[in-house]
């Protein structure tokens, strides 16, 4: 179970595999053009929240982000955890979606890759070592380690954050009490300031 403290959820912003639909698990992809602009904007969002830490994935793609918001935030300090990372899809990654990842999910191995019990496991392990950091925390990583959020807090629920879309997440107030979301900020529509 999570650490029942609220915090922020932030998915890092696109790079061209999300934008091609391609597997990326813990291939270290950049973000793109788009990305930035994402991370730029959330930023400012993220900046009137007073958050204290910001925990995020060694991986390129959140850890840009991370480096951007915490630009907003100079007094927050940065960690970052290793648990937090992608899972790994092994000879899946780079490659579309497809019948495998649903086979995955129900506990099939991957060619080279991570058991899907293990690494919700290791999700929920990296999240709680993130709440052990002074708050409010934000959590930066990836729309994977968000099954674990979604399993442990949310009841399975179906939902999957987009690039760059800012969660909130407060804990039950009794013990027969959800976990409640919010969404807080969604990058859509952002596109169009870029042409």
């Amino acid at each position: 179970m999570f650490t029942p403290t609220p915090f922020y959820f932030l998915r890092h912003g696109e790079t061209d595999w999300n934008k091609l639909r391609l597997m990326q698990g813990q291939t270290d992809t950049p973000l793109n053009t788009t990305g930035i602009f994402q991370a730029e904007s959330v930023a400012q969002v993220i900046a009137k929240r007073n958050i204290a830490t910001i925990v995020t994935s060694p991986l390129r793609r959140a850890k840009h982000t991370a480096d951007i918001v915490a630009k907003q935030l100079p007094g927050a300090k940065i960690v970052e955890l290793d648990g937090l990372k992608e899972s790994h899809f092994g000879s899946y990654e780079g490659h579309p979606s497809g019948p495998w990842r649903d086979e995955w999910l129900r506990g099939a191995e991957l060619p080279g890759g991570e058991l899907y019990a293990d690494f919700l496991e290791r999700s929920l392990s990296a999240i709680n070592a993130a709440l052990e950091q002074p708050g409010p925390v934000l959590i930066i990583s990836h729309g994977g380690v968000f099954y674990a959020i979604r399993k442990w807090a949310l009841n399975n629920a179906n939902f999957r954050p987009g690039n760059c879309e800012l969660i909130a997440m407060a804990p039950p107030k009794a013990a027969d009490d959800d976990w409640k979301m919010k969404r807080v900020f969604t990058p859509e529509g952002l596109d169009a300031a870029l042409v």
